[in-house]
């Protein structure tokens, strides 16, 4: 019988927190540096943007900022591209040093592979930027499929670039905005699409509140990856700053905590390649 792992992607095959904490900082104080606008300023102005997106990681959200519109006397998106340049080499520059896999997740992903399991990533990161990590990465050479949320724009200064290729639309699967976690359902409607019973599917993630409880009541096999929690409190703490939840996203956030405090993984693992003990690779 055909076993699934259905694998989350930020925190379980890469550290997200670190590597766009640390890009968005380079970012930020590249900007700081040609504007000499007040950091505190541009991160308070960067959370309006990302709340307006309801996502975070939108690195053009700079051509939306308030306080940098106000410096440069124009909202002309390609004026400012060209004006913060520089800022941008610089996201670019630290996001190639720190975009890293987490030590022997392709090896793992290869002994899965050749075992004949089949693979699947699940994220509630839009397409546009999952797909790209995806890529830049090599997941997509053992990923099936990806499951990602459906972006409805993009922050892109050129307005009439896809947010896909028409290659990625093969194994790529948009979700709505309304299939999130810790929605079971979601997680069910995947193992119908792939083919696989509950039973024979594996979920990996890193958070209990989210990944593990979802994956409990779809009735597949839980699995926390506890190293995804292994990050440093600086970047989080700005992430924290620039957060596009809501208070009443931080609410429901806290009440899923209390919800699922004394749920419990089937499995837990303190690196991806220990996903080979359970699978008797």
């Amino acid at each position: 019988m055909t076993k699934l792992l259905i694998t989350d992607l930020d925190n379980t095959l890469y550290d997200w927190v670190s590597y766009f904490s640390q890009s968005f900082e380079a970012l930020v104080n590249s900007i700081q540096e040609i504007t000499g606008i007040d950091k505190a300023q541009l991160l308070k102005d960067f959370q309006t943007v990302h709340q307006k997106y309801n996502s975070s990681e939108r690195p053009f959200a700079t051509l939306e900022v308030e306080s940098i519109i106000n410096y440069f006397g124009t909202n002309d998106r390609d004026v400012l591209k060209q004006k913060l340049a520089p800022a941008f080499s610089k996201f670019s520059q630290k996001r190639k040093e720190t975009l890293k896999l987490y030590p022997e997740v392709i090896e793992t992903l290869e002994k899965l592979e050749s075992s004949g399991i089949k693979v699947v990533g699940h994220t509630e990161s839009y397409e546009v930027n999952s797909v790209y990590r995806a890529e830049k990465l090599g997941l997509n050479k053992y990923l099936s499929h990806l499951y990602t949320i459906s972006s409805s724009s993009s922050s892109h200064p050129n307005q009439n670039k896809p947010l896909l290729d028409h290659t990625d639309l093969d194994w790529v699967i948009k979700l709505p905005e309304s299939e999130r976690k810790p929605n079971p359902r979601l997680v069910l409607d995947i193992c119908e699409r792939e083919g696989i019973s509950p039973e024979d599917t594996y979920y990996i993630g890193d958070s209990i509140v989210k990944d593990i409880s979802m994956a409990n009541a779809a009735g597949v096999n839980s699995v926390w990856a506890k190293y995804g929690k292994d990050f440093h409190s600086a970047n989080w703490k700005l992430l924290v700053s620039i957060t596009h939840w809501t208070d009443a996203d931080v609410k429901i956030e806290e009440d899923l905590k209390t919800m699922y405090s004394k749920e419990r993984p089937k499995f837990e693992v303190s690196s991806f390649s220990e996903l080979q003990n359970i699978f008797s690779i």
